[in-house]
């Protein structure tokens, strides 16, 4: 099941992003924290004050097309108007459109100044009709699991899916296991991925 980072994993980042240089951090727990957000399902970016990409996990380099994780000048100049926001708040959510995508970016502030943490989803009702109907022709898949696997791809979670197919999260868990193995898979990030190759062709 999708879960959004907890207070605590935010913290733990916080706490890496403002250690990760010094000489007495425990090693094995910021190569351990690493590891874990290198590897989550949701697209992470930690961004310095100018807009550039500090850190990049392996969603966000996959979602934002950006293998040498690089940030888009697109996404750099959407943080401007965000920034004020989370001055004051300590966080903003903001949908941002780029081309034919839209995106969630909720963004955070870290406790380096002018540091953000974004958490990156394709926002609902971004083309989903056209991205299930891409992603059934490019997988060969019947719409249905199409459209789950587009609802994956978005990063909801499977009570979200479940709330957005008017079903029961039981229902979902079990279609996602077929849908994992009509796709040759064992887990959601690597549908995600699937999907990611798909869309970005």
């Amino acid at each position: 099941m999708h879960l959004p980072p907890t207070p605590i994993a935010l913290a733990a980042l916080d706490r890496a992003v403002l250690t990760s240089r010094s000489s007495d951090a425990p090693t094995a727990t910021i190569d351990l924290l690493m590891s874990v957000l290198e590897h989550a399902e949701l697209a992470l970016v930690v961004a310095d004050a100018t807009g550039r990409a500090m850190y990049m996990n392996a969603s966000a380099r996959a979602f934002l097309d950006s293998p040498l994780a690089v940030m888009p000048g697109w996404l750099a100049d959407a943080l401007a108007p965000l920034r004020p926001q989370v001055e004051r708040h300590g966080q903003a959510v903001e949908r941002v459109v780029h081309g034919e995508l839209t995106l969630r970016v909720r963004a955070r502030a870290l406790p380096r100044p002018g540091t953000l943490l974004l958490e990156l989803a394709v926002a609902q009702g971004s083309g989903a009709r056209q991205v299930a109907e891409q992603l059934a022709r490019g997988l060969g898949l019947p719409i249905t699991d199409a459209r789950l696997l587009s609802l994956l791809w978005q990063g909801l979670s499977n009570d979200e899916i479940a709330a957005n197919l008017g079903v029961r999260t039981g229902t979902i868990k079990s279609r996602l296991f077929r849908l994992y193995q009509r796709l040759g898979v064992k887990k959601r990030p690597a549908a995600v991925l699937r999907a990611q190759e798909v869309l970005a062709a």
